[in-house]
């Protein structure tokens, strides 16, 4: 039960509590979403994927000068209320909001510069294929900047061993650990903070000569 309540609040909202999660959400991610933009330091030529892009607060309040954005979540409610956001950046052609599995993500090999996720990770059944997949569509050299699972122990109470999923139904890493889990999905120059309130800010590139991505999801066959 707590797994699902936790679920229709924040990982995938849905529902009556869908909507009030999603409201919550823009009130409690906002500092995380300016702790990742000043790692970001987004420049006016990048191309931006947001991947569980939420409402779009990042897209819209951190990225207004960059010449193009996307994102992408699995929640309906969420979906919504990032187009609302987004309307005049969609209707120009800069801007894109999609539904979609973070499992596959609808774009073409080194489409962007810049992909960013905000506690979306965590809720992801293959953690590690959704980090292969945010690489793949990551040109040679572009930036990664992520927050993982809470860098603590353990998470309201229940305790967690590091690398699986606690009572809640969220992946949980150590420190050591969300730093092997980026390099083994092919990043480089991988680090990892705590941002406060525990979450861990991890920051990536992708090597400008990445090894062959063709056994990846959603690569070309």
């Amino acid at each position: 039960m707590r797994r699902w309540i936790l679920r229709a609040l924040f990982g995938k909202p849905s529902g009556p509590l869908g909507w009030v999660g999603a409201r919550l959400l823009v009130t409690l991610a906002r500092p995380y979403y300016r702790a990742m933009s000043a790692e970001l330091r987004l420049r006016p030529d990048d191309d931006l994927l947001d991947v569980g892009c939420g409402s779009a607060t990042l897209l819209a309040e951190h990225a207004r000068h960059v010449q193009y954005v996307a994102g992408l979540d699995a929640s309906e409610i969420q979906v919504t209320m990032a187009r609302r956001r987004l309307a005049d950046r969609i209707a120009n052609g800069s801007a894109q909001i999609v539904r979609g599995d973070a499992l596959r993500l609808p774009w073409e090999d080194h489409r962007f510069s810049v992909v960013t996720s905000l506690n979306t990770v965590k809720f992801i059944p293959d953690p590690a294929a959704a980090l292969r997949e945010m690489r793949r569509v990551l040109r040679p050299g572009g930036r990664v900047v992520l927050t993982l699972g809470d860098s603590k122990p353990t998470y309201w109470g229940s305790a967690t061993e590091s690398g699986s999923p606690d009572a809640w139904g969220q992946w949980q890493w150590s420190d050591a650990d969300a730093q092997r889990l980026v390099e083994a999905a092919g990043f480089a120059d991988v680090s990892v903070s705590v941002l406060d309130g525990g979450f861990q800010l991890v920051r990536g590139v992708n090597p400008v000569a990445p090894p062959d991505m063709s056994t990846s999801p959603g690569s070309p066959t």
